[in-house]
């Protein structure tokens, strides 16, 4: 039981600090020994993939209806 209010505490903590947890998860990232590791990496470059395909499909469909688009 203390262990599952223990976790939620940390869980909670994350969600009020996300800067601090983004830090965090880079350095134990850039230390590479945590079994996390890949996860954290492969979560991050998910992340700058999708921020870049939003950002382009945004392009896209701005000029397909700025130029005629039906």
């Amino acid at each position: 039981m203390a262990d599952s209010v223990d976790k939620a505490k940390h869980v909670l903590h994350d969600v009020e600090h996300p800067i601090d947890t983004a830090k965090a998860l880079e350095h134990e990232a850039a230390e590479g020994e945590s079994a996390r590791t890949p996860l954290i990496v492969i979560s991050g470059i998910t992340l700058f993939l999708i921020v870049i395909f939003v950002i382009l499909l945004a392009i896209a469909l701005t000029l397909y209806f700025e130029y005629g688009g039906k």
